[in-house]
């Protein structure tokens, strides 16, 4: 019996520690792109839903593309989906989630090389 509960316990302890090290995307983000000695300012709209990520980034809330994402504790890949005719800042990006905050580079899109970003989210 004693056995059982410190196992019980040991368990919830464990999961505990993997839900607090789980990122949570959702929401809308104020999102910095630098690269170049240029600075980039815009808005992403994300939805997390698991480990899937869904949703768009851009300029502003009306020039959106979508994007779509993966997360693993509290590293995020994003990849974007730009609208026929248009480009894209990035192609994909890579994250580190802490809070209210994320951070991490981009790869490909209108920057090429990589860039820095940092998402910080719009408790609007």
């Amino acid at each position: 019996m004693r056995t059982r509960q410190l196992f019980l316990s040991l368990l919830v302890g464990a999961l505990s520690v993997a839900i607090a090290g789980a990122a949570d995307a959702t929401g809308r983000w104020k999102v910095t792109i630098s690269a170049n000695g240029s600075t980039l300012m815009g808005v992403a709209l994300l939805k997390q839903a698991g480990d899937e990520i869904t949703g768009s980034i851009g300029v502003d809330e009306q020039n959106q593309h979508p994007l779509d994402g993966v997360v693993k504790g509290n590293r995020i890949t994003l990849t974007t989906h730009p609208r026929p005719g248009r480009t894209v800042a990035f192609a994909t990006c890579e994250l580190t989630a802490d809070g209210d905050k994320m951070s991490g580079t981009t790869e490909g899109g209108d920057l090429g090389g990589k860039a820095s970003i940092e998402l910080v989210r719009d408790n609007k």
